[in-house]
């Protein structure tokens, strides 16, 4: 590879990733599947010659996989929101190859619509802070019917 700037999309899953390298000119260097790995992403990504900035759909699980990304390259790591990304994109085709390009090229021209990424301390409150509200929803049957009761 040149010594051109590049710029990566990654359309997260549980099982794979995929991950598109593209340069300064919106050339596809790279666009294939690959495993879910930190250090199988960070060993693709030292390969190349100047990685920028690294964009991800904001989805479960790719907050830590951004973090872990982002300690073990110099490039960006930004968090992509996946609603704008969807509008942005305007087109019917929904695959992970085009999904990763698109993220690549928003994220080159600067009009990535970013999402924060927190850290572990925020993201490890959060599965609480759900079950806390959704705790008036979850009444017991027996609770329900008593409170249906006329009390007289």
């Amino acid at each position: 590879m040149s010594n051109l700037p590049l710029f990566v999309g990654v359309d997260y899953h549980q099982d794979q990733l995929q991950l598109c390298v593209i340069d300064q000119a919106a050339v596809v260097r790279f666009n294939r599947a690959v495993p879910n790995d930190v250090e199988h992403v960070a060993g693709i990504l030292a390969g190349l010659s100047d990685v920028r900035a690294i964009a991800i759909e904001a989805c479960t699980g790719a907050a830590s996989f951004g973090e872990a990304l982002a300690g073990r390259t110099t490039a960006r790591v930004e968090l992509a929101h996946p609603g704008y990304v969807a509008r942005l994109k305007q087109s019917p085709d929904k695959t992970d190859f085009s999904d990763s390009r698109l993220l690549a090229d928003l994220t080159r021209v600067g009009y990535l619509p970013r999402v924060w990424l927190p850290p572990v301390e925020v993201r490890d409150l959060r599965p609480p802070c759900r079950n806390y509200r959704s705790a008036p929803g979850r009444r017991s049957a027996g609770a329900e019917v008593e409170s249906r009761r006329d009390p007289a």
